[in-house]
């Protein structure tokens, strides 16, 4: 479910993600969530039997939030309002949506320093997402439950969540959300964690899409990351031309600069998906300049195709062993 992307255009495409990200805040309005009667997922969003879904509260793409948690809830701003998502009624509708992996709800810290790295704050945080945790996996009936692994800058809060949430059997994997810290604090937040979690579980980072963000994630221990990266770039006008072992400098081709009227080449040469195959950067750049949707349509294969190529390169470099050397070269062009 990419955006940009209807079923019709996606049956092309040589192969997509394989996981779709659903977030519940998007499914809430006045209506209390207790009282809501939840339509499975898969038919709700035209969502593939084949694919995986994974349902989180919030959308893990957007770090600006308002909403305040309390003891027993946490704070969801909707359309309706702020919603106060108790875990019991989460479970509810993780019962009731069906997906195949839920993230438990958890108390994120989105206050700014010193918040992020001591007192009360913290150790509240993870004290109640803890609690959460385990009231979403008395609840939850079918699905793979992940937990948030808590703790922002604080080294003693990070092993008190990474100890807790590694000592419940229930647990399925474990996700890394602290999207509103720096590149920097996320990948010692996350090596801080995940050296006291089970390897043998896999471990998600939200928000570590962009390639030279994913392969530092990757060399720090993380197994999956989400692909909002493609759908940034389209929204820019942008066609991806990053490769993981390549000698070129662009990450990117500007189809909205005025010289690309006149070229009649692909997005980018070389490239085999669809957009590149039947169409060249003159066209976009009509489509584009006019407003047209089919702009992102076809910028979203591309960009999509060429994502998916940066992750076939990185499993292979992880095979040969070279992912840390074929990093730093990519890192530093």
């Amino acid at each position: 479910m990419q955006p940009h992307l209807v079923p019709e255009v996606a049956a092309h495409m040589d192969e997509q993600p394989a996981a779709t990200h659903v977030q519940l805040e998007d499914f809430l309005d006045e209506q209390a969530i207790e009282k809501r009667k939840f339509t499975e997922l898969r038919k709700l969003a035209g969502i593939d039997q084949a694919d995986i879904v994974m349902l989180d509260v919030l959308d893990p793409t957007i770090t600006m939030r308002t909403g305040k948690s309390g003891e027993k809830f946490m704070g969801v701003d909707s359309e309706g309002g702020l919603r106060r998502l108790t875990p019991a009624a989460f479970a509810q509708a993780v019962n009731a949506l069906g997906p195949d992996v839920a993230v438990a709800p958890a108390d994120y810290v989105h206050e700014a320093q010193p918040s992020l790295t001591h007192g009360k704050r913290i150790a509240k945080s993870v004290a109640r997402s803890t609690q959460w945790l385990d009231e979403t996996l008395a609840g939850v009936t079918q699905a793979a439950v992940f937990a948030p692994v808590m703790g922002s800058l604080s080294p003693e809060q990070r092993d008190i969540s990474a100890r807790a949430l590694a000592a419940r059997d229930g647990v399925a994997g474990y996700v890394l959300n602290d999207v509103t810290l720096s590149a920097d604090d996320r990948l010692w937040a996350a090596q801080r964690s995940l050296a006291l979690l089970d390897s043998g579980k896999p471990r998600y980072m939200a928000g570590a899409s962009a390639p030279d963000m994913a392969l530092r994630a990757v060399l720090s221990g993380v197994d999956l990351v989400d692909s909002s990266y493609a759908y940034a770039v389209t929204e820019q006008g942008l066609a991806s031309a990053y490769v993981l072992g390549g000698t070129g400098t662009a990450a990117h081709v500007d189809l909205w600069q005025d010289e690309m009227a006149a070229d009649f080449g692909p997005l980018v040469p070389g490239c085999t998906c669809m957009a590149c195959r039947l169409h060249h950067r003159a066209y976009l750049n009509h489509l584009l300049c006019a407003r047209e949707m089919l702009a992102t349509v076809l910028l979203q294969v591309h960009n999509l195709h060429c994502f998916q190529r940066f992750f076939a390169d990185m499993r292979d470099s992880l095979a040969r062993g070279s992912l840390a050397t074929d990093a730093a070269r990519f890192i530093e062009r």
